[in-house]
């Protein structure tokens, strides 16, 4: 694992993928993380009760997979709205959806959503909140178009409940604030049922989920835990030394089969009144 390329993929730069000039990364970054969250996806689909002909909105929609999959719980009769702001991730997304007239992909602003007060009938964010500048706005936005009675359902991480087994504890401490600063939102797991209250939104429900893993490459391609490393040693929080030796005693630990990580993330559910 580098921790001193001259260009290290970072996932916060979803708070504006086309100004990177890396789309592609962040493609191959979403289907890495998509595959590995996408039984948890799934399991959640269920909060939002979804019927023959119902109609719902995805916020952020990546590369269109959830809206894929939602498309098939809302039938032929039903509607996807899916809305990145992203054009690359749009483009894309309509690509792998080629044929579907049940999902419509939309270039579009979170914070201020182009779209018709209560014309859903449950809406969808995964992982968005996070990289957004202003989480309230967006959630408030969604309560706006979702019908009375309509479902919503989030689900964020809170970066800075990441726990990781290592001997130095103050480099393990500082890799992870640095991770949960370099997100712009990255206590929002935290947030979100306070949110959702301040919405007025009821039967408001909290289900935490600890993502666990034994590997090291698989926390790296989730976190990113190179390009974190980076950011600290660039601010000078931590020095190449310290980040050197971090890293030595994770491999070692994976190669003895010894790994842990933990993050907490959370599935956040409210019906409109």
């Amino acid at each position: 694992m580098s921790k001193s390329s001259d260009h290290i993929f970072d996932p916060a730069g979803f708070s504006d993928v086309d100004a990177t000039g890396t789309a592609a990364e962040y493609f191959s970054f979403l289907e890495q993380t998509g595959a590995r969250l996408r039984e948890l996806s799934r399991r959640r689909y269920a909060l939002l009760d979804l019927h023959d002909g119902d109609s719902v909105l995805e916020i952020g929609c990546g590369l269109g997979d959830d809206a894929r999959e939602l498309a098939s719980l809302v039938g032929s009769r039903g509607k996807v709205v899916a809305v990145d702001s992203s054009a690359a991730m749009v483009d894309e997304a309509r690509k792998r959806t080629a044929g579907s007239s049940t999902i419509e992909f939309v270039v579009g602003d979170a914070h201020a959503l182009e779209l018709a007060d209560q014309r859903f009938d449950a809406c969808w964010s995964e992982r968005v909140l996070e990289h957004l500048a202003d989480p309230a706005r967006a959630l408030a936005e969604m309560v706006r178009v979702t019908r009375p009675g309509g479902r919503i359902v989030v689900f964020e991480p809170d970066h800075d409940t990441l726990i990781i087994d290592a001997a130095d504890r103050a480099t393990t401490k500082t890799i992870v604030t640095t991770l949960a600063q370099g997100i712009r939102s990255g206590w929002i797991g935290r947030s979100l049922f306070g949110l959702f209250r301040a919405n007025g939104l009821q039967d408001v429900k909290i289900v935490p989920t600890p993502v666990v893993s034994n590997d090291l490459a698989d926390t790296n391609a989730l976190l990113r835990l190179d390009a974190t490393a980076a950011a600290a040693v660039q601010r000078g929080v931590l020095s190449e030394q310290a980040v050197s030796q971090w890293f030595a005693d994770l491999e070692e630990r994976h190669a003895a089969g010894r790994f842990f990580a933990c993050l907490l993330c959370f599935t956040a559910f409210g019906k409109k009144p």
